[in-house]
């Protein structure tokens, strides 16, 4: 992981609740951080873009794993 880039505190909670909760969603995120969807959406493309989590299955039915 020497490469990845450094996480603000945001990311490393979105982290922190995708490890609590695989099934967690953008919404139930934006309710946690008190945030906008747009922004937890846009932490999450780059958490997913540096390696950091994949998501696995379906949009609907899949789950977060955090890498």
């Amino acid at each position: 992981m020497g490469d990845k880039k450094d996480l603000n505190l945001r990311r490393r909670r979105i982290l922190a609740e995708m490890r609590n909760n695989p099934n967690i969603t953008t919404v139930q995120l934006k309710i946690i951080l008190d945030c906008a969807e747009t922004t937890v959406e846009n932490n999450i493309a780059f958490l997913r873009k540096n390696g950091y989590i994949e998501r696995v299955g379906s949009k609907k039915t899949g789950y977060w794993k955090v890498l």
